[in-house]
């Protein structure tokens, strides 16, 4: 499967992050997606589809939010970014849209991580 950047994470965070919802992220949308964004802003939160670009190890257990007082769960049952795929998925608050530019608050990705799609949750879908 090859999956094309449609969109670049900018926010500066190159570190660990004690509280990711507090994080504002923006979404810089390539040229030719940008009219995909038409209606997105109508929404509250969208689902951030994105790959993890720093090298990383993968656990099959890890601890949850690498607290070591909680107790070790399969990778399965957390949102840790040691995983056998390198990507990533987030339900993320839409702050807006602008141009090129989607902002999102609580994306839980490193600065410069590609993002491969987006849609908006299931239950906020009034077709």
């Amino acid at each position: 499967m090859r999956l094309k950047r449609i969109a670049t994470v900018l926010n500066g965070v190159t570190g660990d992050v004690d509280d990711w919802s507090k994080v504002k992220s923006r979404l810089v949308f390539e040229e030719q997606y940008v009219e995909g964004l038409d209606g997105l802003s109508t929404y509250e939160h969208i689902l951030v589809i994105f790959g993890f670009h720093r090298k990383r190890e993968v656990k099959m257990r890890v601890h949850p939010m690498h607290d070591h007082s909680k107790p070790l769960v399969g990778v399965f049952a957390s949102r840790s970014p040691k995983r056998p795929n390198k990507i990533g998925l987030t339900r993320a608050r839409l702050v807006r849209v602008r141009g090129n530019i989607a902002t999102v608050e609580g994306l839980d990705a490193y600065d410069g991580s590609p993002v491969f799609d987006i849609k908006p949750p299931i239950d906020e879908i009034d077709y």
